[in-house]
């Protein structure tokens, strides 16, 4: 079963006074998608509303994990 593609628009945002490296996902105008922190060499990803947990290598794949995530189980 395919789903219809569609555009979501994000904005990435770094948190300022964290131990770690830190940025929050979310929609403009809506609400968090989640947070993503950074552990040594890779970024963990922990989405906001079901606190589901994933790990990437990159940021970019940290993002788009969470994205992926976001529209497969939490919209």
């Amino acid at each position: 079963m395919s789903r219809k593609l569609e555009s979501i628009d994000i904005e990435v945002n770094e948190r300022k006074g964290t131990a770690t490296p830190t940025w929050e996902v979310i929609i403009p105008g809506k609400r968090s998608i989640g947070i993503i922190e950074q552990e040594e060499e890779r970024y963990h990803v922990v989405s906001s509303k079901t606190s589901h947990s994933l790990y990437s290598k990159t940021l970019e794949s940290a993002i788009n994990e969470l994205l992926s995530y976001f529209t497969l189980h939490e919209k």
